[in-house]
């Protein structure tokens, strides 16, 4: 289903599309776009259809001067650029002129369309509308193409905002603040930002806060400009050696508070001061900073300056969790085992569909990072085509709170074949089983030690008939 919005004060525009273009299509119709940030995140809109002029809407509803309502769409369309959203934009107009016309194709409309022509025929809208639709369409894959080439691989709905709100950071040089869990690609968007936009022939310089003992950071972050109480002279810190370009700060949040300061000072005013300088150094440096931890929280804690919060947020964007986006995973796997098997110089052809099945259904704590170390590892053990069993071997040797204490009842561990002569199956029911016992027969234990829904579990019990170690 085209889920199209429509902007129009009146009825006019909703009663025609669902007299004449209904089916195939879901309208959802607003009067002023006074709540249009709001209004743009209630679904994802494949197409905006929108009326120039507002003279049935009230004062207090219109984004600019009264007097001006004619012109009220004009001003709606450019919101909804500035918004940065890539939805195509159909102006509808009463009564249409060359200026008005031109104003709207300037602003990013994709089309201007009078009323006159849609009385005359009404496929002259809906053929508007699907070459609109077909063009997003074209404009996505290429944002796809464009960001997947880079390593943020993936094409679902969380990915395609991601890459959108990226777009909007390219055009700007403000400071931007990257949320999202440990693992989700946040220092993959940093790069992406400094490499694609107006400072990618400058420095890229990324500090990791907590790898970096606490009395050596102000030092490595500021430098040092004399002897103060060390053996270092004189120190470049990171923000010098970013001058003109970009420093990541990843993990932000583990910041001291007592560093604050001067990260404000450098971010408000563009001073460097180094540690043990009797004054300060003009500076030119884009900071891109990410936390997986509530800086607001911190805030209200008293742990993180509420002035610095403010100024590092700027631009927010959110890396969407491996939960959020599980239609990736296939292409995630591919990319990964391509990625891998070409960096170790082995031939790997591709993964079995039992693997591939096992990779979809775990529950991804570690989020891309965790993702992507499985497969380097299970591509150092496989033979051409990774198996289940080069996923789960690591597992089974120890990584994880269970361990396999024997094969069977039948066969003490110190006689137990290896994995390489056990079939798949049997592998995955000593898994599962083990499982069960280590967790007392707690089934929601065994899915999160696995990382696999608990939906799996249940399947497994039933597949290799576990019921007996179930408990409860």
């Amino acid at each position: 289903m085209i889920k199209v919005l429509i902007i129009d004060d009146g009825e006019d525009i909703a009663d025609y599309c669902k007299q004449f273009i209904a089916e195939g299509y879901e309208y959802h119709h607003i009067y002023n776009g006074r709540n249009l940030q709001k209004d743009l995140t209630v679904r994802d809109y494949n197409l905006i259809l929108l009326d120039k002029s507002f003279a049935k809407a009230k004062k207090e509803e219109l984004l600019g001067p009264v007097q001006d309502v004619q012109n009220e769409g004009l001003r709606i369309l450019k919101a909804i650029k500035e918004a940065g959203r890539n939805i195509p934009v159909i102006m509808v107009t009463s009564f249409a002129d060359f200026d008005s016309a031109a104003v709207a194709l300037h602003t990013g409309a994709f089309d201007y369309v009078e009323w006159d022509a849609m009385q005359k025929d009404f496929m002259f809208l809906k053929l508007k509308m699907q070459r609109a639709i077909e063009w997003k369409e074209k404009a996505r894959q290429e944002l796809v193409d464009k960001y997947n080439s880079f390593g943020l691989v993936g094409k679902s709905e969380p990915m395609v905002k991601l890459f959108q709100e990226i777009e909007v950071a390219l055009s700007s040089d403000s400071a931007v603040l990257l949320l999202g869990e440990t693992g989700a690609g946040k220092d993959l968007v940093a790069q992406a930002i400094h490499c694609l936009g107006k400072r990618k022939d400058k420095p890229f310089v990324s500090v990791n806060c907590p790898a970096i003992p606490k009395n050596l950071l102000e030092s490595e972050l500021f430098g040092i400009k004399r002897r103060v109480a060390t053996e270092v002279d004189e120190r470049e810190g990171k923000f010098f050696l970013a001058n003109t370009g970009t420093i990541f700060l990843n993990e932000i949040g583990d910041l001291p508070l007592e560093l604050q300061s001067k990260l404000l000072k450098i971010v408000e005013e563009k001073k460097l001061e180094p540690l043990g300088a009797s004054f300060a150094l003009d500076i030119n440096v884009r900071v891109i900073s990410a936390t997986n931890k509530d800086l607001e929280n911190l805030v209200r804690q008293g742990y993180f300056r509420e002035d610095l919060y403010f100024r590092l947020k700027v631009l927010t964007i959110k890396a969407p969790s491996l939960k959020e986006r599980k239609e990736d995973l296939p292409l995630l796997i591919d990319y990964f085992i391509k990625k891998k098997s070409e960096g170790m110089g082995k031939e790997i052809i591709g993964i079995t569909s039992e693997a591939k099945r096992y990779l979809e259904d775990k529950i991804w704590s570690g989020n891309v990072r965790e993702l992507e170390n499985s497969i380097s590892l299970a591509c150092e053990k496989a033979d051409r085509l990774i198996s289940l069993k080069d996923l789960v071997e690591e597992f089974l040797k120890g990584k994880s709170s269970v361990s396999m204490i024997e094969c069977s009842k039948d066969q003490p561990k110190e006689g137990c074949p290896i994995l390489g002569k056990l079939s798949l199956d049997q592998i995955e029911k000593i898994v599962y089983a083990e499982a069960l016992k280590a967790s007392g027969g707690n089934v929601d234990t065994v899915s999160k030690v696995l990382g696999v829904s608990k939906a799996t579990v249940y399947n497994k019990i039933n597949i290799y008939d576990l019921d007996a170690l179930v408990k409860g």
